[in-house]
C-alpha cells in the first residue's frame, strides 16, 4: 500500500486482509450498541463510501447524457455507432470501482480504532513508529543500492531519494511527519510512567524523523516540519498529569534542534536546489487552472472518483504536454471537486466541521494520543494542498486510525466530566 498506482496485487492483498477486521469491528459496534455514540462519524464514513458506489449506478440515456461534460462521450458513441446505452455518472467506471475498493482498508481501521483500549492504542502507535524506523533503514539501503535493485519496491519511484516503503518521497516525508506527534505523546507517557530515560527513545525517533526529512528532501515535508515540531512540543508540554513536563519537553526540543542543525549543516545545498525554479519541470501550479476549469465543466456531480487522469488528458494544453506524467492534480481538494463535484465539497466541509469539534475536545480534556492524532490529521490535510497523500493506502489507513482515535476520545469526553485544562492523560 505504498504507491497510488502500478501495484494492483499489493493493494488487493491489503484490501482482502482488511475484510475480516471490518466484519468483526462492525459486528461488535452493532452488537454492543456502540454505534449510538458514534452515529455522526459512522454516517460520514457511510457517505464517503456511498459516493463512488452511486457514481457507478447505471443511468438511463436521457439522464446521463444531460449531465455537463458528456459531449465527448456522446460524440464517441456516435462515431462508433453504439447508440445510447445506460451509463453511470463516472467517466472512468473502472477507476471509480478501484477507488471504492481502496476505501475498505481505511474504513476497517477506523471501525477498529473506535474500540481500542488504552493499551491497544499505545501498542498501535508504537507499531507505526517501528514501521517508520524499518522504512528509514530500507531508505538507507536505497541510497547505496543500484536503481532497480531489491531495496526499491516499485518500478516507478523517486530513484536517488530515500522513499522507504513508498514509491514517492513526498509520501515518505508525510509518514515521518505524521508520526512525530505520536513519538511526543509516547515520550510524555514514558516520563510519567517509567521515568525520563525511557522518553529518550521516543525523542530519538523525532531526531531521526527530522534528519530523514532532510535526506528525503520533500519540499512540502520540509516546510511542514516546523509546525510538526511545534505541535509535538506543545503536546508534550501538556501530557503529564502532575503538570508541565518541562524537562522532557526541553530534552526533546534540544534533540529536534540538534537534528535541524545537522540537516542545515550537511544537507542545506541539496535542499535549496529542490526549491530552485528549475527543479520543477512540470509545475503543478501551472496545471491547476486547467484542472479548475475541468472541475467547473463537470459540476454539479463531478466526473467520477478516480476519473482525473481521463478528464485531464482531454483538457491538457499542448504547451504542457511533456515526458512528465501528471497523474494527479497534486491538490486533493481540487481533484475532489473535479471528481465528486459539490457533493464531494459538502462532505469535506462536514468532515472539517467534525474534525474541528473533535480537535477542540481533544485539546480541552482529551488524551495525549487524541491530541497527537489531531496534529497528524492536520499535517496530512495541509500536505494535501500540494500533493495526494491519502491516495496512498498506507497513509489512508494511518489517517483513519487518527480519526478513529479522535472519535473515541470525543465520545469518552462526552460520557465523562471534562478534565482540568492541561491535565490530559495517555487515554
Amino acid at each position: 500500500g505504498g504507491a497510488s498506482r502500478e501495484n494492483p496485487l499489493r493493494l488487493m492483498s491489503v484490501e482482502l486482509a482488511s475484510l475480516p477486521l471490518a466484519f468483526v469491528s462492525l459486528r461488535r459496534i452493532i452488537g454492543q450498541g456502540a454505534w449510538r455514540g458514534h452515529a455522526l462519524e459512522l454516517f460520514l464514513v457511510g457517505v464517503i463510501i456511498a459516493i463512488p458506489l452511486l457514481q457507478l449506478a447505471p443511468l438511463p440515456p436521457g439522464v446521463w447524457s444531460a449531465l455537463p461534460g458528456r459531449g465527448p462521450v456522446l460524440a464517441a458513441l456516435d462515431a462508433a455507432a453504439l447508440g445510447r446505452p445506460w451509463l453511470p455518472i463516472s467517466l472512468a467506471p473502472h477507476d471509480t470501482l478501484k477507488a471504492a475498493l481502496a476505501l475498505v482498508a481505511p474504513a476497517a481501521m477506523f471501525l477498529a480504532a473506535l474500540q481500542l483500549t488504552a493499551g491497544e492504542a499505545q501498542l498501535m502507535a508504537k507499531g507505526w513508529i517501528v514501521l517508520a524506523v524499518v522504512g528509514l533503514g530500507l531508505g538507507v539501503g536505497q541510497l547505496i543500492a543500484p536503481q532497480g535493485g531489491a531495496a526499491w519496491l516499485y518500478a516507478t519511484t523517486n530513484y536517488g531519494s530515500m522513499v522507504g516503503f513508498f514509491a514517492n518521497r513526498n509520501h515518505e516525508a508525510s509518514f515521518l511527519l505524521v508520526l512525530t506527534p505520536f513519538a511526543a505523546a509516547l515520550a510524555g507517557a514514558a516520563t510519567v510512567r517509567a521515568g525520563r530515560p525511557a522518553a529518550w527513545l521516543w525523542g530519538l525517533f523525532i531526531l531521526l524523523a527530522i534528519v530523514g526529512l532532510g535526506v528525503v528532501r520533500s519540499r512540502a515535508g520540509l516546510i511542514l516540519a516546523a509546525p510538526a515540531i511545534a505541535g509535538s512540543l506543545a503536546l508534550l508540554w501538556t501530557t503529564s498529569r502532575a503538570g508541565p513536563s518541562w524537562r522532557t519537553t526541553a530534552a526533546v526540543a534540544g534533540m529536534a534542534a540538534l537534528a535541524v542543525g545537522a540537516v542545515a549543516l550537511f544537507a542545506l545545498t541539496p535542499i535549496l536546489q529542490r526549491f530552485a525554479p528549475q527543479a520543477e519541470p512540470y509545475s503543478r501550479f501551472v496545471a491547476w487552472p486547467y484542472v479548475e476549469r475541468a472541475a467547473i465543466a463537470h459540476l454539479p456531480l463531478g466526473a467520477g472518483i478516480g476519473a482525473f487522469d481521463a478528464v485531464y488528458r482531454s483538457v491538457e494544453p499542448l504547451g504542457l504536454v511533456s515526458t512528465i506524467y501528471f497523474n494527479h492534480a497534486h491538490n486533493d481538494y481540487l481533484e475532489l471537486w473535479l471528481e465528486a463535484g459539490w457533493v464531494g465539497a459538502a462532505v469535506f466541509v462536514a468532515f472539517a466541521a467534525w474534525f474541528a469539534w473533535a480537535t477542540w475536545a481533544a485539546w480541552r480534556g482529551g488524551s495525549a494520543l487524541a491530541r497527537a492524532s489531531s496534529i497528524a490529521v492536520l499535517l496530512i490535510l495541509a500536505h494535501s494542498l500540494v500533493d495526494y497523500p491519502l491516495r496512498t493506502e498506507t497513509l489512508a489507513v494511518l489517517f483513519a486510525f487518527c480519526c478513529g482515535t479522535l472519535a473515541q476520545s470525543r465520545h469518552a469526553i462526552d460520557r465523562a466530566s471534562p478534565a482540568a485544562p492541561g491535565g490530559g492523560s495517555w487515554r
